[in-house]
């Protein structure tokens, strides 16, 4: 027996039929009229979407010229060191060669042969040549201005007041060879002074320097020629091209040869649009587009309404810009259009055809599906009923299956936090038995290095003591003689220097092991020069390295200014320093020490290298463990570079690691902060 609300039910369904026949003539009228207004839409997005794409593609290709500028501008500089550099190098070569091949000449004769070699030298289109001075200013040869030959310009200033061969000077003396900035005359004009990169380099052989130099201004010349020769070869689509003008209204490039070099400020179009001012005053802004009628399209020879985008290279004043046509826009606009609305035709036929079939099918469908609704809804009334006893009968057993099921976990819990317990204890048990293991290593090391001085001294207090009682005892007896007083002296001389240079021995191993320590705050951090504090700690080191017979060479790839800790790092470098003098250069010849020094990433990196003998497979691995040493019997303790890594990575809050060079030898890198961090190194 059904009820009311299910006798509701079967009605809906019943009528269910004849909505979906209502529903689906509604929904073909409004496919009809929202297909018109998407065609509509369609078409204004078309238009809108061809202007969008034609001005970016300009955008984008005006872009590609002004970055292409933008990079070669900014690689000139870098690209006239690399030449000179490289020029000068080559120059050097050359005076080298000659003066080796012809020892068997006077040294004014081979003096001779060089400056004639160097002196008709041209390079960068015949700007370049070469210029030789002595390390105290005298010309040697100068081929453009042969009168300067031996003048000594060691006073010359140049208009900012910076003495040009006298830096030069210092440059190739001190570092070698190097870069310098002055100011010069040019042969074509000896009335002005232009700015010049110049680059010098040390000829030891007759305390010469060898340089060259170029002008900024004519290499930027040569850059803006070149560019806008490459300019010239762009073309896109049927008459894309790029426009090129000088703040004075000028074309530089343009699609009709007959303008580049032409002023064409008051260039107007029919509307009466001053179109170069236009094009000037966008870029003085940076970039825009700008509208005008063009005076020439290239595809028909006549004038067209053109948009451009204009992009502003500020640092030599031109205007980079690039236009698109609206006749091919809306050209292209019809194309698209037409072709829309014949699709569009076809699919509203298609539509209206599908949405009539497919309308009587649904009203045929809901008829039978509405009859097999009722007889389902009948027998689904049956299962619910026959589910719901069921459902009663389940509800009554699942209080108990929780209940074992809560019991189970329970269980499950408690053995969990057994098993965790345990693994706790033997963790702890662990962490102890290895603070063990390194305590007994530790005090066993400083036992065996102490044990050795303790020994000696205790020998030493009792040969003395013995000496002095034998004294005493002869002295009372008096048999005691001149000589053998002597001889009782000399014997406690020798055992008190033994004692007291054995003390010395145990009072260093003791500052040593202190060393060790992470705790021992070293001064405050300051701001300086790491390049100025290793050439320091390179001339207070020469007497020792003159003594070792040892060449240290220092390279500066960065001018780096850091905020550290200067001893520890003084106290570092000479360790390394005082290794590689003690271990490293046993039958080496040409013994030579490298220090490089670098900055990437706020990280200040010092690369230290010798030539010497290198290590062993072991020392590699034992190279930063306490108390290892290749050299026990000759009074090293093994602390050395112990200390050294602990200074790096506690004081100094850096890293250390052992870098194998490529032929032979030791190197270490060492990275630490530029800026130190006060709160982190508190908290170690």
């Amino acid at each position: 027996m059904l009820n009311k609300d299910e006798i509701n039910i079967l009605r809906t369904v019943k009528l269910a039929p004849l909505f979906i026949l209502i529903l689906s003539l509604i929904a073909i009228v409004m496919i009809y009229q929202n297909n018109n207004s998407q065609f509509n839409a369609e078409v204004e997005k078309i238009r809108a979407d061809s202007i969008s794409e034609r001005t970016q593609l300009i955008k984008n290709e005006v872009l590609k010229v002004h970055n292409l500028i933008t990079s070669e501008k900014a690689q000139s500089i870098k690209k006239i060191k690399d030449s000179l550099q490289e020029r000068v190098r080559e120059a050097h070569t050359i005076a080298t060669s000659i003066y080796r091949n012809n020892q068997d000449k006077s040294e004014l004769e081979i003096k001779r042969l060089i400056s004639d070699a160097l002196r008709d030298i041209r390079f960068n289109k015949g700007r370049g040549y070469f210029f030789v001075y002595q390390s105290d200013g005298l010309s040697v040869m100068h081929p453009i201005m042969p009168q300067l030959q031996n003048t000594n310009l060691w006073d010359f200033k140049d208009i900012k007041d910076s003495y040009v061969i006298r830096n030069l000077s210092n440059i190739a003396t001190s570092t070698g060879e190097g870069f310098f900035r002055w100011w010069w005359k040019k042969p074509t004009d000896t009335e002005t002074e232009y700015e010049k990169i110049g680059y010098s380099k040390y000829f030891a052989a007759f305390d010469w320097f060898i340089g060259t130099g170029d002008y900024v201004l004519d290499y930027e010349e040569e850059l803006k020629k070149e560019i806008l020769e490459r300019i010239s070869r762009v073309k896109y689509g049927n008459d894309g091209y790029i426009f090129v003008v000088n703040e004075q209204g000028t074309y530089l490039n343009h699609i009709e040869k007959k303008h580049i070099g032409k002023n064409r400020f008051n260039l107007t179009d029919s509307n009466g649009v001053l179109i170069t001012q236009e094009i000037i005053k966008v870029a003085q802004n940076d970039e825009g587009y700008l509208s005008y009628i063009g005076t020439i399209k290239p595809s028909t020879g006549l004038p067209a309404k053109k948009t451009s985008f204009i992009k502003g290279f500020e640092d030599w004043h031109w205007a980079i810009g690039s236009g698109a046509y609206l006749d091919d826009i809306e050209s292209v606009v019809l194309s698209k259009k037409t072709a829309l609305n014949k699709k569009n035709q076809l699919k509203l036929l298609q539509t209206l055809a599908l949405g009539t079939t497919t309308s009587l099918m649904l009203f045929l469908i809901s008829l039978a599906f509405s009859n097999n609704i009722k007889q389902r809804f009948q027998r689904y009334k049956v299962s619910v009923t026959e589910k719901t006893q069921q459902l009663n009968e389940l509800n009554l057993h699942l209080e108990d299956k929780v209940s074992d099921r809560t019991q189970a976990l329970a269980a499950a819990n408690k053995e969990l936090e057994l098993t965790l317990t345990s693994l706790q204890n033997t963790q702890e048990k662990l962490i102890a038995s290895e603070k063990m293991a390194s305590m007994v290593n530790l005090v066993t090391g400083v036992a065996h290095e102490l044990n050795t001085p303790l020994g000696i001294m205790v020998t030493s207090i009792s040969q003395i003591e013995s000496e002095i009682e034998s004294v005493f005892n002869k002295v009372k007896s008096q048999k005691v003689s001149r000589s053998e007083l002597l001889r009782s002296e000399e014997v406690c001389r020798l055992g008190a220097d033994l004692l007291n240079n054995n003390l010395d021995k145990s009072i260093q191993l003791v500052k040593n092991f202190k060393s060790l320590s992470i705790y021992n705050e070293p001064e405050h951090p300051q701001k300086f020069s790491i390049n100025l504090l290793i050439k320091t700690l390179r001339d207070s080191y020469q007497s020792a390295l003159k003594k070792h017979n040892t060449q240290l060479t220092l390279i500066f790839i960065d001018d780096v200014i850091v905020e550290s800790y200067k001893d520890v790092i003084v106290d570092v470098l000479t360790q390394l320093m005082e290794n590689s003098l003690m271990h490293a250069f046993f039958e080496v010849e040409s013994p030579g020490i490298t220090i490089r020094v670098s900055a990437s990433n706020d990280q200040l990196m010092i690369n230290y290298f010798d030539n010497g003998l290198g290590l062993s497979d072991e020392g590699k691995d034992k190279i930063f463990e306490l108390f290892y040493t290749t050299k026990r019997n000759s009074n090293c303790t093994g602390l050395g570079m112990p200390i050294v890594y602990n200074q790096v990575t506690q004081k100094l809050q850096g890293n250390i690691t052992y870098t194998q060079p490529s032929l032979q030898g030791t190197g270490f890198t060492i990275t630490i902060p530029m800026l130190y961090k006060t709160e982190a190194y508190r908290l170690i």
